[in-house]
């Protein structure tokens, strides 16, 4: 859903550093359906009437533009999206968007995306465990 992107985004511009540790000391697991546990985009059908297949997909595509254009895609520009008829998932940019403190140029460069192309390479991470 963009999640990952929209808030590393948001929280790197603010001003907020960016670690990874060398070990993963938590994680989530996403189990198979067929065990019968419930995943969060289940309840988005249900909660709108719509418990179908599909419907969490077609939101989805939505949502997602919200997220693309908060990180810059040039393809859905807020102009792009306004005009396309879904200027409703701009709602709260100005609370909601990027900080103030780094440019999101910034944030690009050091998490290697780039967002034109629609590539993303490798970070270059610091190993040495050392302050720059």
């Amino acid at each position: 859903m963009g999640e990952e992107i929209a808030l590393s985004s948001r929280a790197w511009t603010s001003g907020w550093d960016i670690y990874a540790p060398r070990e993963n000391l938590i994680a989530h697991q996403y189990r198979p359906g067929k065990m019968g546990l419930p995943k969060f985009w289940g309840s988005v059908g249900r909660l709108f009437g719509r418990p179908g297949p599909g419907f969490n997909t077609r939101l989805q595509k939505v949502l997602i533009r919200r997220v693309k254009s908060l990180v810059g895609y040039p393809e859905v520009a807020p102009d792009i999206v306004r005009e396309d008829g879904f200027g409703i998932v701009l709602r709260d940019m100005e609370h909601y968007g990027m900080g103030n403190k780094r440019t999101l140029e910034a944030y690009h460069e050091l998490t290697n995306i780039n967002i034109k192309e629609h590539s993303c390479g490798r970070m270059a991470w610091c190993n040495k465990c050392e302050k720059a």
